[in-house]
């Protein structure tokens, strides 16, 4: 099912004479971490899919979709606080998907459309792009506020915890 609405992400463009790469989900993750005053968490999402269009060796689109279920902080109190949180049954996928690529100083710029939450905003990421023998990896780091998506943020010991989330990744793609 998220092949399919990769698909249908990455077909407003013509598919025509461009090679389509999938997220080797052995090798790809998706990390979320934050914080509070008393301390820190992060989160890990090894499940990842998505799919990449390559023409003349340049990327022309992204798509990827991350489970929200499927971040795992290894303490499973905080993973099911995390899945209340967020929703994780009314709003199961975090689907990112490109609307322009362009290389600025040996990195990519990606501007795309982040749907989280049940709402879709604009982002602006910086990404490190290699190839290796038909292998694209991807690697890039941004922060959200999550008052942006209208999470309520939980509370501990009368002090929420901080509206910044910061999220790394590292996709591959084969």
């Amino acid at each position: 099912m998220r092949i399919l609405v990769l698909l249908l992400i990455l077909s407003t463009n013509s598919l025509i004479s461009q090679e389509i790469k999938k997220i080797d989900s052995d090798k790809s993750k998706i990390n979320y971490s934050g914080s509070h005053f008393l301390h820190k968490w992060s989160s890990q999402n090894n499940n990842v899919s998505g799919l990449i269009q390559v023409n003349n060796d340049s990327i022309t689109n992204i798509g990827v979709v991350a489970k929200v279920e499927d971040f795992k902080s290894g303490n499973s109190s905080l993973d099911s606080n995390s899945y209340r949180v967020l929703e994780a049954l009314k709003y199961p996928n975090i689907i990112f998907k490109s609307l322009n690529i362009e290389e600025v100083d040996g990195m990519l710029n990606i501007e795309g459309l982040i749907e989280f939450h049940g709402i879709e905003r604009s982002i602006d990421v910086m990404v490190i792009s290699t190839n290796i023998e038909n292998t694209t990896k991807l690697f890039g780091e941004f922060t959200i506020n999550l008052s942006d998506y209208s999470v309520d943020r939980p509370s501990l010991l009368l002090r929420k915890i901080d509206d910044q989330i910061t999220i790394v990744f590292e996709l591959v793609f084969s």
